[in-house]
């Protein structure tokens, strides 16, 4: 019994400096975007200058049909003489440090169109990991779009910097103009759509190897305070077995 105890409490100290589990982990990225035929913005640069962004928890989308109604799909509106819809839209993966496959940073572009004339719009952004709630992750600037003008379209670069471990993710775009009470087009780019996954990990699952390692190694040999605890607490309990055995009396053989 008294072995049994010691141990529970090394286990208890060891679970003190555990990280949380990943629903309590805070999502935190940075995306900056332009439209595409800007060339005067380095989209890479102003990416790196925006403040990193933290939401608490995932969210269900605004005006998002989660059954996937093909209205929503095909994209809605409430005015008769235009109607919108996303003509083309692609995903781009950047950064993969660790070169495992899952990449910490993407690049969405998508053109949207409009029926008449022209409008002025917003998207938003969504991420979802296999199936998990949509997670909004950026609101672009207002844009103007012209007809079916593909000189009009939109891209938007994103840094996933923590609380998106390893998987396949879907991307929602939701379109919204000025002119409109409600959402008038959307698109989830998915294997379905792209005609391949789209594997992500945050920057804190993309170190490569050799960094990882090398940060090990600096934190054992900085120590801590409750290295050292959990390091004699260990010692007590092998001092404590081995007592324990050598008071067992031993079975005399026949």
């Amino acid at each position: 019994m008294k072995i049994t105890a010691i141990t529970l409490l090394v286990f208890s100290l060891l679970t003190l400096g555990a990280p949380a589990s990943a629903e309590e982990v805070l999502q935190s990225s940075r995306s900056a975007g332009k439209l595409k035929q800007d060339q005067g913005t380095d989209l890479r640069a102003l990416l790196q200058q925006r403040e990193v962004v933290i939401k608490a928890k995932p969210v269900q989308p605004e005006n998002y049909a989660a059954s996937g109604d093909d209205q929503y799909l095909a994209g809605i509106a409430n005015r008769h003489d235009q109607l919108f819809e996303i003509y083309d839209a692609d995903v781009g993966l950047v950064s993969d440090l660790d070169g495992d496959g899952y990449h910490h940073a993407l690049n969405v572009y998508f053109d949207v169109d409009v029926s008449i004339d022209a409008a002025t719009v917003y998207a938003k952004l969504y991420l979802s990991r296999e199936g998990e709630p949509w997670s909004q992750y950026f609101t672009t600037d207002l844009f103007v779009i012209v007809d079916q003008f593909s000189n009009d379209a939109y891209e938007v670069e994103t840094e996933l910097v923590d609380g998106y471990p390893p998987g396949y993710y879907s991307i929602l775009i939701e379109i919204y103009s000025l002119d409109h009470a409600h959402m008038v087009a959307s698109e989830v780019l998915d294997y379905h759509y792209l005609g391949r996954d789209v594997p992500l990990e945050d920057l804190g699952w993309d170190e490569p190897f050799e960094a990882a390692h090398d940060e090990l190694r600096v934190s054992v040999g900085a120590g801590s305070f409750t290295s050292i605890l959990i390091f004699f607490l260990f010692i007590q309990v092998v001092i404590a077995a081995r007592g324990a055995l050598a008071l067992t009396p031993l079975k005399k053989s026949d």
